[in-house]
């Protein structure tokens, strides 16, 4: 029989069409499924046929494995949190007595401080769509909402026309695990989204209504959806034409939103929730960057000499 045929392939694709359900970005998914394809033949060497048949040997073995094929332990991180996160929602599932990846421990490791766009040339970028064409108003109300709300590029494009509530002046999103938040809009998203809605949105999607794209927020020049992709390469355009030192992706809009909050005061426990995060470790890398600042203000004060 094939291998790929086999138990531990079988339970990978469900829960892998599991995260998919949860609203898991198609990146995520694809990011684990070669680290989970990989464990899967690696088991099926050991003549491991069930996943609830490996051990804490099989484990260990594993990463022995990684570390002698030369990753590096940035690599090392993700192969074993896949792999942890696949047991641990087969414990969920009750496929699973003992998750013999609990204890599973990621390495340790010096992140690389990802360069963050400051508030002046966020300004400059806002600044660069031509707000006199539906296709300009468009992107300004994309940038906006993606800085004001710290949005991940899915939910981002996935955004629909029930999600602003302009009486409110609040934007529903639906983040990971299908988990929603109620975000609020500042001032110039308001603006922005608003006029888009009213004025650009209806011009570009005349040019082909498409029945599939009445309900989608984004429209494209051509009167389709816009999607991830095509926000990220309009970012990237923008980002260039600003002449900015930093690369413009969506990610770079919500690690920007987060770490200009922080520098101006808001708690941490504010921006866990305006990011949609599940605990505060994932904000390490936004208090990374202000411990940076206050380090390189302290510094230029000589404060002590």
């Amino acid at each position: 029989m094939c291998v790929e045929n086999g138990h531990n392939y079988t339970v990978i694709e469900v829960y892998l069409k599991a995260l998919k359900r949860r609203r898991y970005s198609p990146r995520t998914i694809s990011t684990w499924r070669y680290p989970l394809t990989l464990f899967a033949s690696f088991s099926a060497a050991r003549s491991i046929d069930r996943l609830q048949d490996v051990s804490r040997d099989d484990l260990a073995a594993w990463r022995l494995n990684l570390i002698e094929r030369g990753l590096t332990d940035a690599s090392l991180e993700v192969f074993l949190r896949a792999v942890r996160n696949l047991f641990k929602w087969m414990e969920a599932e009750g496929m699973l007595f003992d998750n013999p990846a609990a204890a599973l421990k990621m390495p340790k490791y010096e992140r690389r401080l990802i360069p963050v766009p400051s508030e002046a040339e966020l300004r400059r970028l806002l600044s660069q769509p031509n707000v006199t064409t539906p296709i300009g108003i468009r992107d300004r109300a994309i940038m906006e909402i993606g800085y004001c709300c710290a949005l991940r590029r899915e939910e981002l494009a996935r955004l629909t026309l029930r999600d602003p509530d302009f009486l409110q002046k609040s934007l529903r999103v639906m983040g990971k695990g299908s988990k929603e938040r109620m975000l609020p809009l500042g001032d110039q998203a308001f603006k922005w989204l608003r006029r888009y809605v009213e004025d650009a949105r209806p011009v570009l999607l005349a040019r082909n209504a498409e029945i599939d794209a009445l309900d989608v927020l984004w429209i494209s020049v051509d009167g389709k959806p816009f999607g991830g992709q095509g926000i990220s390469v309009m970012l990237k355009k923008y980002g260039r034409e600003a002449k900015l030192s930093v690369n413009i992706t969506p990610h770079s809009l919500r690690r920007a939103c987060a770490t200009h909050m922080l520098r101006n005061g808001a708690h941490p426990v504010q921006i866990q929730m305006l990011l949609g995060h599940a605990t505060m470790c994932h904000l390490a890398q936004y208090l990374r960057l202000t411990i940076t600042d206050i380090k390189k203000m302290h510094a230029q004060s000589k404060v002590g000499r």
